[in-house]
């Protein structure tokens, strides 16, 4: 009933899967995201937020000092001063700077990994249009994700202010402490906020990817029929197999046909392999398979063999081994020789007492 409605109840083929990881449609929780940028950016902060305000001390007082800078009126010493500045600051920045790009993008990899998908951004009118845009804006998908929202806002709110009331005590004695140890105290209770804050948000961050991935599955599921559709596509349409495999088969027919007249001897299975063994001693250096095949056409080996007068001979083991070891064309391995060299002898003395007869 299902099939016949066209309703999605199989799971998504890897190359469905891989074909909407080509265009952009992955399972990615930007929350999650945020959330891990948010804790490399605290942590960062922290290793680094002194040292670099020391940095930055020594710049300015290096910059402002009138011996410097003020006492000369050369335009061009002041222009080089600047520029000794913008470095310095550049040379403290770049190096924070880079490491939040590489947080960030990890950030990101973690989640879907390499992933370069031009076809995302290929300018699409159903991108652009209106309708399509308000059922995002007012549909039950947007109103589900800002209902998440205000979630997450109560839930941070509760623990910025539990937070605060833990650290009630600390607060109320800021007023008597110097400005540094109030600026260490205030620092101090900041990062632990964070910290706090940040786990909450990574929390919430893991349930919404848990959420993408499983609105990822839902979403590319496919129909039976699609499924029958892309396997089809996959394996070839049975009938240009069929068409296919009955004209491999007439050539192989044609070619055995060829081949077979030649032959001195035809060793079988009985019925499953027929090998077709063909020796000349003054062109030779070992027997050859000139033709072989199995079922049907080591059927049609032998009827060709019955029909020429060639000698048909049962030998299991050396019928299975030469089908599976020796291609067509190509003589025997020497471990052969000895049974090939049997039935030949075989073959010419019942030859030779016929001609006798």
């Amino acid at each position: 009933m299902a099939d016949d409605l066209g309703e999605k109840t199989e799971d998504a083929t890897p190359k469905r899967l891989q074909q909407a990881r080509e265009s952009g449609n992955v399972p990615r929780s930007q929350d999650l995201s945020g959330a891990l940028i948010l804790l490399g950016a605290t942590l960062l902060l922290y290793v680094t937020l002194m040292p670099t305000l020391g940095k930055f001390k020594l710049l300015l007082e290096k910059f402002l000092d009138g011996r410097a800078v003020m006492s000369t009126s050369d335009p061009t010493a002041v222009m080089a001063a600047i520029k000794v500045a913008a470095g310095t600051a550049a040379s403290i920045l770049l190096p924070i700077l880079l490491v939040m790009w590489i947080v960030a993008y990890m950030a990101n990899f973690w989640q879907i990994g390499w992933l370069l998908a031009p076809n995302s951004i290929k300018p699409t009118l159903s991108k652009i249009n209106p309708i399509g845009g308000l059922k995002k804006l007012f549909g039950i998908s947007a109103v589900v994700k800002a209902g998440l929202d205000i979630l997450k806002v109560v839930i941070v709110m509760i623990v910025a202010v539990a937070t605060i009331r833990q650290y009630l005590d600390e607060i109320m004695v800021m007023p008597y402490l110097t400005s540094l140890q109030c600026l260490h105290q205030a620092g101090w209770m900041m990062f632990d906020l964070a910290l706090r804050l940040i786990a909450i948000l990574i929390l919430l961050g893991l349930i919404d990817f848990a959420y993408q991935k499983w609105k990822h599955k839902k979403d590319n599921k496919m129909t039976k029929q699609q499924v029958k559709d892309e396997m089809k596509q996959a394996e070839g349409d049975p009938k240009v197999k069929k068409r296919r495999m009955r004209m491999q088969q007439q050539i192989a027919m044609q070619r055995i046909a060829a081949a077979v007249p030649k032959a001195d001897v035809i060793v079988t299975n009985p019925e499953h392999y027929s090998v077709a063994i063909r020796y000349h001693a003054d062109d030779m250096h070992a027997p050859k398979v000139i033709a072989k095949g199995a079922d049907i056409l080591a059927l049609r080996i032998r009827q060709i063999a019955l029909m020429r007068g060639i000698p048909v001979l049962e030998r299991p083991p050396l019928a299975r081994a030469l089908y599976r070891q020796v291609a067509v064309g190509q003589e025997i391995p020497p471990e052969f020789y000895k049974t090939v060299a049997e039935v030949l002898a075989f073959v010419y003395r019942l030859s030779n007492s016929r001609m006798a007869g």
